[in-house]
């Protein structure tokens, strides 16, 4: 073993990958803001109505094994969080079983980007889907997790949205109604 110039064994640091509980719930909803925060511009008060709507959402699938999240530890720290989140489809040619899985809130503490951290989630969120018998994986990958994604497999889809409600921030303008006095 190496020892450094006080005859001390350099500190390794201990990085592992865990299954989240409700007491990660902190983490994975602060993760998840932050994540917005890097690919969107959304203003910051949406996201503080958000937080909580999340995390009740969060937690009532943690609850009943409908969500499951993967925490990256470094030293006990949480500095990297992802979610899974098993869904129905129907059956359709080219697909096993009748469940997909969406890949989920993938965030990385900037300081602590480019040393494996998102893969790990990502590695461990496939192992977690295939011991399960989910056949697909979704994630809908952003510039900074493209890359990664790509590296483990993902192929890039087609799919295109249609809004049918309007989101709770849009304010509705007020059409003023303007009426004329007409002469008697």
């Amino acid at each position: 073993s190496r020892m450094n110039l006080h005859g001390l064994r350099p500190r390794v640091p201990r990085i592992r990958v865990r299954l989240a509980t409700l007491a990660d719930l902190d983490p994975l909803v602060r993760h998840r803001r932050r994540m917005w925060e890097a690919i969107s511009d959304i203003p910051e008060d949406l996201l503080d109505a958000a937080d909580p709507v999340y995390r009740r959402w969060a937690r009532a699938r943690m609850r009943t094994g409908r969500r499951v999240g993967f925490i990256v530890e470094d030293d006990s720290e949480p500095v990297a969080s992802g979610c899974v989140w098993p869904k129905p489809v129907q059956p359709r040619p080219r697909w096993n079983g009748s469940t997909s899985a969406d890949l989920l809130s993938m965030f990385t503490e900037p300081g602590r980007r480019g040393k494996g951290h998102g893969t790990r989630v990502v590695r461990a969120a496939i192992r977690w889907a295939r011991t399960r018998s989910v056949d697909t994986m979704l994630l809908h990958a952003s510039r900074c997790s493209e890359p990664i994604s790509c590296r483990l497999g993902f192929e890039q889809t087609t799919e295109i949205r249609l809004r049918l409600l309007r989101p709770a921030s849009a304010t509705r303008r007020k059409r003023s109604v303007r009426t004329r006095r007409r002469p008697r």
